[in-house]
């Protein structure tokens, strides 16, 4: 699977479950908060009868400006909402497993923005063994 295609999904979840924008590049003065996305690892998971490859995504939130944790912890809330639907992958792939693997940090910012990394799996069939 073309890994562009992956994170587009991931991408036009987030964005139609949240008020959040979602960015694959974020220019350097993009007001906050916004969400971006990138690929961490693969590594092959097949089964008996699939050809499967698992993708290890981080999801980065980045929060507006505050000395409080309450939107940031609000934005992880709506990221982990809008990943509870399945992402919508296009034929001949198929969505085999879809992993939230929680909260990796949070940690400030030099602009006092809040910073979370989320960590997914998604496990992706793209064909069938065949004896």
């Amino acid at each position: 699977m073309n890994i562009t295609d992956l994170i587009k999904a991931i991408r036009s979840k987030i964005q139609s479950n949240t008020d959040l924008k979602c960015y694959d590049v974020v220019a350097e003065n993009t007001e906050s908060p916004f969400v971006y996305i990138e690929l961490v690892s693969t590594e092959p998971a097949d089964t008996k009868t699939m050809f499967v490859q698992a993708y290890n995504i981080s999801i980065h939130i980045i929060s507006e400006p505050t000395n409080s944790h309450v939107p940031i912890y609000k934005a992880i809330e709506e990221v982990t909402e809008a990943l509870t639907e399945e992402v919508d992958l296009e034929e001949p792939y198929n969505l085999i497993n879809q992993m939230y693997k929680g909260v990796q940090s949070i940690y400030t910012e030099e602009t006092n923005e809040r910073h979370a990394i989320l960590s997914y799996t998604f496990k992706i069939c793209y064909g069938l063994k065949i004896k």
